[in-house]
């Protein structure tokens, strides 16, 4: 099944997620599982990824709700400084060296971001931007 024939569940409109920002939102997989979710573009590219840390489960920016690093090329974990590659998701530091972050499927188009993952049933509750 092709991209654009999966079922697509709207994200926001381009514009509203500019370059080494993100949203954060929180989606329905399974019955009844909510996970919350980053949704970022970095080098023009959309990513999304699970909003938890892969060395202990806590959100990637639960301590100060940033989610790039001073640099702005890398994610880091707002908790331990975990870090990781944007757009693979992949850590680079060397605690927890060559994990990676879970990514969803997302595709931009005209119309806007869409996450368009079999995994996901349904958005739950309203998207939120990067503080």
């Amino acid at each position: 099944m092709s991209d654009e024939s999966k079922p697509r569940l709207h994200i926001c409109r381009s514009d509203e997620l500019v370059e080494g920002h993100y949203r954060r939102i929180d989606v329905i997989l399974g019955k009844r599982a909510v996970v919350p979710l980053v949704v970022l573009r970095y080098q023009g590219q959309c990513r999304a990824y699970r909003n938890r840390c892969v060395h202990q489960a806590l959100p990637l920016d639960c301590d100060t709700y940033e989610l790039f690093d001073d640099s702005g090329r890398l994610l880091r974990c707002s908790t331990h400084g975990v870090t990781y590659e944007p757009l693979s998701g992949v850590v680079v530091s060397p605690l927890c060296e060559g994990m990676k972050l879970t990514a969803f499927k997302v595709l931009e188009d005209a119309d806007g971001i869409w996450l368009v993952d079999g995994r996901v049933k349904g958005l739950a509750g309203a998207t939120q931007g990067d503080a």
